[in-house]
């Protein structure tokens, strides 16, 4: 395997293992192109690429979604604005083509009711990574004489970039719920899954005790991803909150406890553990003081919020990256 093929091979390693933590699955067929059936709409181009092909049910709509992935492997210096704009110029027109395309559903083989979202997975291989993310992705479908548009997209068609960033917080949560699981604190996967409230116009359509909901990729990019599960060991039947914001004011967190009554998290008789993804020195002392001033402006007496901050727990997760060696990934194949 040359070094090349070993650097991609490192993107598509991490992708496998941690999107199987949020209960994904993926096609057997990978790092194929697939013929275009719309070159002329689609910039010429006679086919498109699909490193893999992800899927997971909704639990609203019930439709099975693809992630058409892009598996980026890349330097700290290789991860600027235009190395992204050319990834995702070729991805939102796969995307686009993916949807309505025979080819791609004789390689796939989609469910009768489906979609199909695009996803560029941007990984650092060398952990060195300290940009600004952000900054690369603001204004990038801007075009000019010298910059044509990145975004083919039709519809309500999508695209997901996942940064480096990204990539290390999901990582580290689904190396937490292994850590958990050890310690007698969570299940076995099969007696947990991920939490999709029941809202007035979506309803979430996995049952009660159905234990293979997935989580979605839009709960992926959202401000926290809740765990529930079954008794474990050494802690009963209940809620694991993964909080992905920063953690530096109280009014995030009142937010954060606001959000979990409403879902009758916190007014379920089971454990709560909310676990701070990014380290921040004074988040678990936020946390405590919007718990105080939460639950006493509904009326809650101290003698209640001293008994209430006793039965959450809280703390703040360890960071998890990869350690690759180019011999054992040669040896890989």
């Amino acid at each position: 395997m040359s070094e090349t093929a070993q650097i991609a091979k490192m993107a598509e390693v991490v992708s496998k293992e941690l999107f199987g933590a949020f209960k994904w699955k993926q096609k057997v067929s990978q790092d194929h192109s697939w013929d275009c059936v719309a070159s002329d709409e689609h910039g010429g181009k006679d086919s498109h690429p699909s490193d893999c092909v992800m899927y997971y049910r909704d639990p609203y709509d019930r439709q099975m979604k693809y992630v058409n992935t892009d598996l980026k492997s890349y330097a700290k210096t290789s991860i600027n604005k235009v190395q992204i704009r050319k990834a995702m110029h070729s991805l939102t027109y796969a995307t686009n083509c993916a949807q309505y395309n025979e080819n791609w559903s004789r390689l796939f083989k989609p469910e009768d009711s489906f979609e199909v979202k695009g996803m560029l997975f941007v990984y650092n291989h060398c952990d060195s990574y300290n940009g600004n993310f952000d900054d690369i992705l603001k204004d990038i479908n801007e075009s000019d004489k010298d910059r044509p548009k990145v975004n083919h997209l039709d519809g309500y068609s999508q695209v997901y970039v996942m940064s480096p960033y990204k990539i290390t917080e999901l990582v580290s949560i689904a190396k937490d719920l292994k850590l958990m699981n050890a310690d007698g604190l969570l299940p076995k996967s099969d007696k947990y899954c991920f939490f999709h409230p029941s809202e007035v116009l979506n309803k979430n359509h996995f049952s009660n005790k159905d234990y293979s909901e997935p989580a979605t990729l839009e709960v992926l990019f959202s401000s926290w991803i809740i765990v529930k599960h079954d008794a474990a060991e050494h802690r009963e039947a209940g809620y694991v909150i993964y909080y992905m914001e920063d953690g530096e004011t109280v009014e995030e967190f009142t937010y954060l406890l606001d959000a979990l009554s409403y879902y009758q998290i916190l007014n379920d008789k089971g454990s709560v553990d909310i676990r701070l993804v990014k380290k921040n020195k004074y988040g678990s002392l936020n946390l405590q003081e919007a718990i105080n001033q939460y639950f006493g402006s509904i009326g809650y007496s101290n003698k209640q919020i001293e008994e209430l901050k006793k039965e959450i727990c809280v703390q703040t997760i360890g960071r998890f990256t990869h350690q690759f060696s180019d011999i054992e990934l040669g040896l890989m194949d």
